[in-house]
């Protein structure tokens, strides 16, 4: 009785670890790339203090961001629904609250004030100078 129940505990855990490692998987595709601020929300209320906000995260868990007031470089890490921001001026733990190919939600706590950011996705590439003919 007693391996019966262990079985059944790792036959009915095992898919939600598949199914978290895959949701994380699909979290940092979504994530690599440029992301330009479309609304900051601080305590509730809009805040044009953060207009220029950006985030550029990489392949290789490498970050540029201006949240701290200059551009600067750091890393990140996901663990579930938390984007990690290390090795900046301003480490912060942000709550993903959506993540789609073009938006990305985060929730967190800076310097005691509730901030929620939405995001846009920027366009990849740029137009290129017309050739001499």
């Amino acid at each position: 009785m007693k391996h019966f129940i262990i079985w059944l505990f790792v036959l009915l855990t095992v898919p939600f670890w598949s199914c978290n490692s895959q949701n994380n998987e699909e979290t940092a595709r979504h994530l690599i790339g440029r992301w330009e601020v479309e609304q900051a929300l601080r305590n509730g209320n809009p805040t044009e203090s953060l207009a220029e906000l950006y985030f550029e995260f990489t392949p290789d868990q490498k970050l540029r961001t201006n949240i701290a007031g200059v551009p600067e470089e750091g890393t990140y890490e996901l663990r579930n629904e938390q984007l990690l921001q290390r090795n900046t001026q301003l480490n912060a733990d942000y709550t993903i609250e959506e993540i789609a190919d073009s938006t990305l939600v985060l929730r967190t706590e800076l310097r005691g004030y509730a901030f929620r950011f939405s995001f846009k996705k920027a366009a990849t590439g740029g137009t290129e100078a017309p050739q001499p003919q």
